[in-house]
């Protein structure tokens, strides 16, 4: 979240004078009343522009787009009202003014997840009454553009946000954005397929995609709303069954996303080409596995600029066994977590330890991890061994970061 509050605070910069009182104040205050999603200057702008609006109908936007915010303003102080009872009794019982049961607590604590739940529809509206009225403005916009252009919106703001969450490792691609990838993969290991040949792969990707985006994220804030007071009441059964509801929607997700990448790896020119795109696909369904320059690859790198030729020969036997087998434990780790994904089980969700149907899965993936790890130090001392003990040292500042 301390990703996404970053990100966001600077794009807000450009919002309205009156749309941002002071820094980050704003900001905080819609995080807190759960005002998501959050329609910024930067959206507006390329869904202005991408209509093909005129510079006086992007005026007539911009007013509107300022209504939109006065309207969430609105939703917030609505819901601070709501909540002012319930946060004025709450304090009363954090400082001890009052004595209440453990059941009267978890009440309140609920309620206010209640309130903000309340917001939802309200904001929901607000965007689809936006997007529609700033449509509108040009009444020669044809439907099926609209679509399209309201899409690419959609992808900013419901699949943008996930991947910043990338680097925890309950992440399995809920994020993975295939127009991001083809246009990342069109500049490098497909240079060399027309850009036209990529074009049915992704009409028929974005119109799988264009209901499970929305829905999909209207689900998740349903569940962690649900989560939320799932640990409230200290319920365990209901994570489980939360946890299992959001399998079931990855793996509608993953079918689609896998659909395509099939599609865009029969245009692959060369092998190494579709092993390219393959890597590419695979690192942004589980990134944080995917972390390029681990320690061992850093202490290569050194050796290779500092090192002496028979310490880089020792460099290049290690390595290339290094690399192969972490790429088999790699491949392991993503077979077990879709394995339990199939099951119902994130199986990197502390939740998970309570579920007994993925015991064996998670016991599995627990000594793979070991593997990687041993691996690791395995490789790090047979780099090392031929080494001085200034060149250890230097090795050791630079993993430090020194």
């Amino acid at each position: 979240m301390k990703a996404v509050l970053l990100v966001i605070s600077l794009v807000l910069l450009g919002l309205p004078a009156h749309g941002v009182p002071s820094s980050n104040e704003k900001l905080v205050t819609y995080q807190t009343h759960q005002i998501s999603p959050l329609i910024l200057p930067d959206h507006i702008r390329r869904y202005v522009s991408s209509l093909g609006l005129d510079e006086m109908q992007a005026s007539i936007a911009d007013v509107r787009y300022e209504a939109y915010l006065d309207a969430l303003d609105s939703i917030v102080e609505a819901s601070i009202e709501r909540e002012a009872a319930i946060r004025k009794r709450l304090d009363g019982i954090l400082m001890g003014r009052y004595r209440a049961t453990q059941e009267e607590i978890q009440e309140l604590r609920i309620g206010l997840e209640k309130s903000k739940r309340a917001n939802w529809q309200m904001v929901d509206e607000q965007l689809d009454l936006l997007l529609e009225d700033i449509a509108a403005i040009s009444p020669e916009i044809g439907r099926e553009k609209i679509d399209r252009v309201k899409f690419d919106l959609f992808r900013n703001i419901y699949l943008e946000p996930l991947r910043l969450e990338e680097a925890d490792p309950t992440y399995s691609g809920e994020g993975v954005d295939l127009f991001v990838l083809v246009e990342e993969a069109s500049r490098l290991e497909l240079n060399e397929v027309p850009e036209s040949s990529f074009q049915p792969a992704m009409d028929t990707w974005r119109l799988s995609m264009f209901p499970v985006i929305r829905s999909n994220a209207a689900s998740e804030r349903e569940a962690a709303y649900r989560n939320r007071v799932s640990a409230i009441n200290k319920d365990s059964s209901d994570q489980i069954n939360i946890m299992i509801e959001r399998s079931k929607r990855w793996s509608v997700r993953q079918g689609i996303d896998y659909q395509c990448f099939i599609t865009i790896y029969a245009l692959c020119p060369t092998a190494e080409a579709a092993a390219e795109w393959t890597a590419r696909y695979r690192r942004a369904n589980y990134p944080w596995l995917w972390i390029s320059g681990d320690e061992v690859e850093r202490i290569a790198d050194w050796i290779f600029a500092n090192g002496d030729v028979d310490q880089i020969i020792v460099v290049n036997d290690v390595l290339a066994d290094y690399l192969t087998r972490r790429e088999m434990l790699r491949l392991e780790t993503e077979s077990i977590l879709a394995e339990g994904r199939s099951l119902g089980s994130n199986l990197n969700n502390d939740i998970s330890a309570s579920f007994e149907v993925v015991n064996d899965l998670k016991q599995k993936l627990m000594q793979n991890s070991g593997q990687r790890t041993i691996l690791i130090r395995e490789a790090r001392a047979q780099l090392e061994h031929p080494l001085t003990p200034g060149q250890r040292a230097a090795i050791s500042r630079l993993l430090l970061g020194l």
